[in-house]
């Protein structure tokens, strides 16, 4: 077995290890997954919503932020018009009018962390609740969120389940099955404490904790990952509510797709090599498996899709290249051998495949994907997904060059 085949084997295994892992933390804590602790105490709550040029969408925003049931007098909305150019001030103020739990704290651009920093010094909440512009949760959000914090003190941040909004052409529906995936998983790392992102369309924190920390990270540009880290490497425990649904807007097409894929990788790169003199330290799992989870994440992923594209050119391209000859009886299969390795390398891709289309049909159960089939699967896995290689290879390339800033307006 040379070299190369060892490659394909570990991909193989780290691939199906985590799948089976995900697949039995799922059987073992199936019957928690939409739990939550009723909350009997309500601290004062202060939402704060980071602008800028979201004219055609922060009005959709506030209006779901003004109808999440929570005691009155205890809720606060804070926008944060960060130097947009559009009407979003104009948007705004007209909401303010009629509503005076809105506070609008407008100023000069300066990037979306240094905005929410802004935002927490003025805050009066005992937690921040932290929404994107462009995302709509459901009136019971904050009940399902909140008790979290008083079950322990040890819990720093609280984020939802985000699925996405629309879903008209092919990369809007197969974001849909994205967002689905990524939701589901990311409550079964719950189960092992390895919450490692607090999302954006909607997350709360503590406030005291998060200004003990130095609140959020100007430098890095997925922010809401940093603080995540931010928050583990110091042992504090980061939770999510499965139950808890806020709806988001994603990308309608491929090219704004690639620039936020790249914003994720960058900022991925950037909090890896923050936290790195963490790996296989400390006194929780972010060390031991958030770490190493998602740095092979990303060199797998890399790796794998190398190999995987030049396996295929070098099986199939034999037979591209004789398809003239066909009608001379010439038989192109003679290309394949079948060997041992062949073999051990089909034997582990339909085992990963295998736990793969569980994997999914688990994500699907009581979403609504819940009537998707293999199909859907089949394309989101092989067509999809593939299309994540273009932002990663991108992302590498910017990495090099030291390019790393906002893609995504």
């Amino acid at each position: 077995m040379d070299w190369l085949i060892w490659i394909y084997v570990v991909i193989f295994f780290f691939g199906i290890y985590f799948l089976f892992l995900f697949v039995i933390l799922y059987q073992r804590h199936k019957k928690q997954l939409f739990d939550f602790p009723i909350p009997t105490e309500f601290p004062e709550i202060s939402l704060i919503v980071p602008a800028y040029n979201e004219e055609k969408t922060i009005s959709g925003t506030i209006e779901a932020l003004l109808n999440l049931e929570y005691p009155e007098g205890k809720k606060e909305i804070i926008i944060v018009n960060d130097g947009s150019k559009d009407n979003t001030l104009g948007v705004v103020k007209g909401f303010m009018k009629n509503h005076k739990e809105i506070k609008l704290l407008d100023k000069k651009n300066s990037g979306k962390a240094d905005s929410l920093n802004k935002a927490i010094n003025i805050a009066r909440g005992k937690l921040i609740a932290v929404s994107d512009a462009d995302s709509y949760p459901e009136k019971d959000c904050l009940y399902k969120m909140v008790g979290y914090f008083e079950q322990d003190e040890k819990v720093a941040a609280v984020t939802s389940k985000v699925w996405a909004k629309n879903n008209r052409n092919f990369m809007e529906k197969f974001q849909e099955v994205d967002y689905t995936v990524i939701a589901w998983s990311r409550k079964i790392l719950d189960f092992i404490g390895c919450v490692y992102v607090t999302n954006g369309p909607l997350s709360i924190y503590r406030k005291k904790v998060v200004q003990k920390v130095g609140g959020f990270d100007p430098q890095n540009i997925t922010e809401d990952i940093e603080l995540t880290w931010n928050l583990l490497s110091h042992g504090y425990k980061t939770k999510m509510s499965y139950s808890a649904v806020v709806y988001t807007l994603v990308p309608d097409n491929f090219k704004i797709w690639n620039k936020q894929r790249i914003r994720w990788n960058l900022g991925g790169f950037q909090t890896l090599n923050k936290y790195r003199s963490f790996f296989l330290r400390g006194e929780n799992l972010f060390g031991y498996f958030v770490i190493t989870y998602v740095g092979l994440s990303f060199v797998l992923a890399l790796i794998g899709m190398f190999l995987l594209l030049r396996y295929f050119y070098l099986k199939f391209s034999p037979i591209f290249y004789t398809l003239p000859y066909l009608f001379k009886n010439y038989n192109p299969f003679m290309f394949f051998e079948f060997n041992f390795n062949l073999t051990l390398l089909s034997i582990l891709g339909l085992m990963f495949l295998v736990l793969s289309v569980l994997y999914h049909k688990f994500a699907f159960r009581k979403s609504q994907l819940l009537k998707k089939g293999i199909v859907t699967i089949l394309i989101y896995s092989f067509i999809y997904r593939p299309l994540y290689i273009v932002p990663l290879v991108m992302s590498l390339y910017k990495l090099i060059k030291g390019d790393i800033r906002w893609y995504t307006k």
